[in-house]
């Protein structure tokens, strides 16, 4: 039977980090809002809501987010992601593993409507079987999900059994979603988890052709 890869987008499958930062600070901008330690706390990879938190602990709420995520939105998904970069050998990796047979996903805590308008634009859609974002369901009964509820909810629809599953990320969030589904998880070196969540992972890998 065919292995299944979940791939983590930011920090995994491409540095986008640049690109995010610029959104991030332009939405803050246009709000009037100050974040002075805004290069210091800030990492790509993490949900939305959870990044909010980080910057702005003291003045959080929920119409905040709901406004910086309006905001960015509007700048990042226009913009043509002139900063993005894949990582060296990662899509190369992807195409070995589906030429033997396997099924390789996107799993991201993106927004879908980024996550997919990058997938067009670096030409990803004509390589992975499928993108699942955390909020590609916020506008019906299912709701927004976290990144353990989205892959257990893109195992139920590809009909996959999580010894055939491994998930690669850099973020803590990854592999605690792996661990909540009982799959799999490698954790690549080169994106933007620090040690102590690398350390979350089965397996640390420094090269994508590891993934082989």
């Amino acid at each position: 039977m065919s292995k299944v890869w979940f791939f983590d987008l930011d920090g995994t499958i491409a540095d986008t980090d640049s690109d995010i930062r610029l959104a991030w600070k332009a939405a803050i901008s246009d709000l009037g809002l100050e974040c002075p330690a805004f290069d210091v706390k800030f990492v790509a990879g993490p949900p939305f809501d959870e990044m909010a938190k980080i910057l702005f602990p003291e003045s959080h709420t929920p119409a905040l987010t709901d406004a910086l995520r309006s905001g960015f939105a509007s700048h990042y998904d226009s913009d043509g992601f002139p900063s993005t970069r894949e990582y060296p050998g990662v899509i190369d990796a992807v195409k070995s593993l589906k030429a033997r047979g396997d099924r390789v996903f996107i799993a991201t805590n993106k927004r879908f409507a980024g996550a997919t308008a990058m997938a067009r634009h670096f030409g990803w859609d004509g390589i992975f079987d499928g993108l699942y974002a955390g909020d590609m369901h916020k506008d019906d009964p299912i709701g927004k999900l976290a990144k353990g509820r989205l892959i257990a909810l893109a195992m139920r629809e590809i009909g996959a059994s999580r010894e055939d599953c491994t998930l690669v990320g850099d973020t803590h969030s990854d592999f605690e979603a792996a661990r909540e589904n009982g799959i799999a998880s490698i954790a690549v070196s080169w994106g933007y988890g620090k040690s102590e969540e690398l350390a979350l992972a089965d397996v640390v890998i420094s090269s994508a052709d590891e993934l082989l």
